[in-house]
């Protein structure tokens, strides 16, 4: 879109991440309703609908602005960069909810209650690695 000022590189990555946000939110929420509806689990001290949303966007502001911080500092190379360095972590803290241990009296619940965790986890580590960077490099002809 043509604007009447310069529009900086902080500002399309910011927006990228508003956007990444929203797409993200709406995965996690569709995801947070087939596990809840495939496995009967119902308790939502853990993870409910206000923290998803809520985490789901501040994430990927928070990943947007690693993003522009690498891009800013080693252009293209900054993308590669941050490509791989959120995969790795996106790895490392999947295997880290993998091994968490929840104390909840029916058994189904605690198998749930780490597929919920895994399943954001690797929900939004995917987001943050390939979603982002794609979206930042047609923000141009999004934005």
């Amino acid at each position: 879109m043509e604007y009447a000022f310069q529009q900086t590189t902080l500002s399309k990555h910011l927006s990228v991440g508003v956007l990444t946000g929203y797409l993200l939110t709406i995965l996690n929420l569709l995801f947070d309703f087939l596990l809840r509806s495939l496995t009967n689990f119902t308790d939502s001290e853990l993870m409910n609908v206000s923290s998803i949303i809520f985490s789901s966007m501040l994430f990927m502001m928070i990943a947007c602005l690693i993003y522009h911080f690498f891009y800013a500092n080693f252009k293209m190379a900054g993308g590669i960069i941050y490509v791989i360095l959120m995969g790795i972590l996106t790895i490392v803290l999947v295997i880290a909810a993998s091994h968490l241990t929840f104390h909840y009296t029916i058994e189904t619940y605690n198998f749930a209650a780490r597929l919920q965790i895994v399943g954001y986890t690797a929900i939004t580590g995917a987001f943050a690695t390939i979603v982002i960077p794609l979206i930042s490099r047609a923000a141009k002809y999004i934005f």
